[in-house]
């Protein structure tokens, strides 16, 4: 999902392809223990939040493991999802720099806030196997994923069943997408890359088909901002 985690001075920061991104079911769990499901179940569960629904608010903390399980202080980010299906989406991170992703519907547009640039990138196939895009995009969208177990965990003292996903297309930046669900709302995702690191997005006050201002999925960089890519 993350093509860049960092810039030169280390400092984390969204890339184009975000989590965002994202994002139901009964589930059956014992504290400190692990509980088996079936695929259809899971798969029914993702379907039904596809189908139910049409917008979503969440705040989130974002969090990466690195390659030996330790937590990574320095690249923890958190900040507010707003989601309007199909296709539009709006991840603002707000700690610990102001940074903004959002889909339009035609255009992925990545504005950083202290560096004054914002890039922008027409929404097409390549990004339509990224957990933002499963989660704002039509019912197709599931077909660039492959459904590769589901298993039921518990996680900080909430029963949540999990749901494995693997892209279709080999030459995404993560090998694996896990979305997690607990009293039946997407509560975590957690992204394995290609590099060893695990991404991890815990959601809280998740709020479904609210109504939402369309200005909150357009963006109009200011003059002063430098613009890469062109809109479609």
């Amino acid at each position: 999902m993350f093509s860049n985690y960092f810039n030169k001075r280390g400092t984390f920061r969204i890339s184009l392809v975000l989590i965002l991104l994202i994002a139901v079911f009964s589930f059956n769990a014992e504290e400190g223990g692990a509980a088996t499901s079936t695929a259809t179940d899971a798969e029914t569960l993702l379907e039904n939040f596809m189908h139910d629904a049409k917008t979503m608010r969440a705040d989130f903390t974002q969090v990466v493991i690195d390659e030996e399980g330790r937590l990574d202080e320095s690249a923890t980010s958190s900040g507010v999802f707003l989601l309007q299906r199909p296709g539009k989406f709006r991840w603002q991170v707000t700690e610990p720099n102001d940074q903004l992703l959002i889909a339009d519907g035609k255009n992925l547009w990545n504005y950083d806030v202290e560096l004054e640039q914002a890039t922008v990138k027409a929404i097409d196939a390549s990004l339509s196997a990224t957990p933002a895009m499963l989660l704002s995009g039509e019912d197709d969208v599931l077909e660039a994923f492959k459904v590769k177990s589901t298993f039921a965990t518990i996680f900080a003292d909430l029963p949540v069943q999990w749901l494995e996903l693997e892209p279709v297309d080999t030459h995404n930046d993560f090998s694996k997408i896990r979305l997690g669900f607990s009293n039946n709302e997407i509560r975590l995702i957690e992204l394995a890359t290609n590099v060893g690191q695990v991404i991890r997005i815990e959601f809280s006050n998740v709020t479904r088909n609210l109504e939402l201002d369309e200005k909150l999925f357009i963006f109009s960089a200011p003059d002063y901002v430098d613009v890469i890519g062109e809109a479609s």
